[in-house]
């Protein structure tokens, strides 16, 4: 799957929020469908997101900060974004992979 093109599809059509901040707060409503995490996401978020939110679905990208926030056509790093509605994407085929 092109994650990148992905991104954008779901970007363009559905619903995504970017930030540790706003994905830890999308899943602590029950709002996050999916979680993607850059691969050079802290650990200690990552497993404090799957510790406190056992039934999202996180899943982590071949693709550092820098290259997921250009993926995502941000300016900025990004290293964790959530998927609250994935439009005509298909990023919640992916699976829990941390």
């Amino acid at each position: 799957m092109d994650i990148a093109r992905q991104l954008k599809q779901g970007m363009n059509t559905g619903s995504v929020l970017f930030g540790q901040r706003q994905t830890m707060s999308a899943c602590a409503k029950g709002d996050a469908r999916l979680v993607l995490v850059a691969a050079n996401c802290p650990e200690g978020y990552i497993s404090d997101l799957t510790e406190r939110h056992p039934d999202v679905t996180v899943h982590r990208v071949e693709l550092v900060n820098r290259q997921l926030g250009a993926a995502c056509a941000k300016p900025f790093p990004v290293s964790a974004l959530c998927i609250l509605e994935p439009g005509q994407s298909d990023l919640l085929s992916l699976t829990t992979n941390v």
